[in-house]
């Protein structure tokens, strides 16, 4: 595969075409376990709305398979892997690079200003996790001005339109997660 290309396929296919230790930084957007955290009742109760159609209907509410975290740390130099998650995500990829790989770890959030509005039993969906993972070596460069574990923004609603992506992630808070851990050019 080529350097700085973006592909369109199957990522769980793609990643075993990257060679062993070639790669300086992972930064992931995988599908939620949507029913995992909100149960059949509120998601059946919600299908007539907007995102649920669009979570469905891209299979995003299926959560992801727990197996690719293997081939992350085949392709990494060293572990530097930033990883989107809901709650119900956070205990297995702790245990998978904590407790089993030795990594550290970060806890980054976004708060939403202007979240979906699922509620009733459970509270307001109003922000997502990523979390940070990188072992002892792992390019680090994290000034000041970076330095935010918590950003507050409102969903992109324009973004989501004009790139036709339900979950999509705000541009500056990539930037900064890219930028605090890849060197120029890596």
């Amino acid at each position: 595969m080529d350097l700085n290309e973006i592909y369109l396929g199957d990522a769980y296919e793609l990643i075993k075409k990257i060679d062993d230790k070639s790669i300086d930084l992972i930064v992931t957007d995988p599908p939620y376990d949507i029913q995992g955290i909100h149960g059949a009742g509120i998601m059946a109760s919600r299908n007539k709305g907007n995102f649920s159609r669009e979570i469905e209907e891209n299979g995003l509410d299926k959560g992801m398979d727990y197996a690719i975290l293997d081939e992350f740390v085949r392709v990494l130099k060293k572990i530097n892997v930033y990883i989107w998650c809901n709650k119900s995500m956070i205990l297995p990829l702790l245990k998978y690079f904590v407790e089993e790989k030795k990594c550290n770890y970060e806890i980054i959030i976004w708060a939403k200003e202007n979240p979906i509005p699922f509620c009733g039993t459970h509270y307001l969906v109003d922000k997502e996790y990523c979390l940070y993972f990188w072992e002892q070596g792992a390019t680090i460069d994290i000034p000041f001005e970076r330095a935010r574990t918590v950003y507050l923004t409102k969903n992109n609603i324009e973004d989501k339109k004009n790139f036709n992506h339900p979950t999509i992630k705000n541009i500056e808070i990539i930037e900064n997660l890219i930028a605090n851990s890849s060197q120029r050019g890596g």
